[in-house]
């Protein structure tokens, strides 16, 4: 599927076997694109997710990144398809840096889109369980699974290898909804507009509160550290309500 001999000889193997005990045709794989054009009509044709990935070739972990894109994407060619983006490549760098707001040269990346071209989820992530939360993620949030209790089951184990990741792994994966990882996040206000002295705005909740300083979390689960002090009048007495007085915005 993905370009590394050793793993589709084992896919090969496994298809091999599951064809002696179970007669009838294999659903497909995600067909793989190395030009954008083919790949988002591809799409387009079959209201695919389309998975923009950038390796670095020969990298430590590029192979681990590859095995489990195929993993995880196996037998769901009705729901997506992959373009295979190339640092090489002036049309696939500028699709990494306007339209996906991410540097090329910090590879690896991924992205999943809509066949319209509306990003559902990414990372920059160089751990395999990035890439693997990331497509379990998609196919609940890009609208692939529509079964209740599998989309529950879906969010309970990415909570679970979120926890059991660590930070770390959670800050590498942007666009995830805030239900996807509320088990592992408690938080202390509801999202809303916070306003700066300076007129900034930051849409996010308070996730965490040290004396004077707060880790908030924005809608796409990405963190940013505040100095209470920074923000306005108006938040900061909200701050003191919330906190009863202990959070230190003084």
């Amino acid at each position: 599927m993905l370009f590394r001999p050793r793993f589709v000889a084992s896919v090969l193997a496994t298809l091999f076997l599951a064809g002696v005990s179970s007669p009838g045709l294999r659903a497909e794989d995600p067909k793989v694109f190395q030009d954008l054009a083919e790949g988002v009509a591809h799409a387009r044709e079959g209201d695919r997710l389309l998975l923009f990935l950038l390796v670095e070739n020969f990298a430590p972990e590029s192979d681990a990144i590859l095995e489990a894109v195929n993993e995880e994407l196996a037998t769901r060619g009705n729901e997506f398809a992959i373009v295979r983006c190339r640092y090489e490549s002036a049309d696939h760098r500028k699709l990494f840096e306007e339209r996906f707001k991410q540097d090329p040269s910090k590879m690896p990346l991924g992205v999943i889109a809509t066949s319209g071209g509306e990003v559902v989820i990414g990372t920059n992530g160089k751990s395999p369980e990035a890439y693997r939360i990331l497509i379990k993620a998609a196919r609940v949030q890009g609208g692939k699974e529509k079964d209740p209790e599998k989309i529950a089951s879906i969010e309970a184990e990415i909570a679970r290898e979120l926890e059991d990741g660590g930070e770390m792994l959670g800050d590498s994966i942007f666009g995830l909804r805030k239900k996807d990882v509320g088990p592992t996040m408690v938080l202390l206000s509801d999202y809303r507009t916070w306003i700066f002295e300076n007129g900034a705005t930051l849409d996010a909740a308070l996730l965490e509160a040290k004396g004077a300083t707060g880790i908030f979390v924005k809608r796409d689960g990405s963190k940013q550290e505040v100095n209470f002090n920074d923000l306005s009048a108006g938040d900061k007495a909200f701050l003191t309500n919330l906190l009863g007085g202990g959070g230190g915005a003084n």
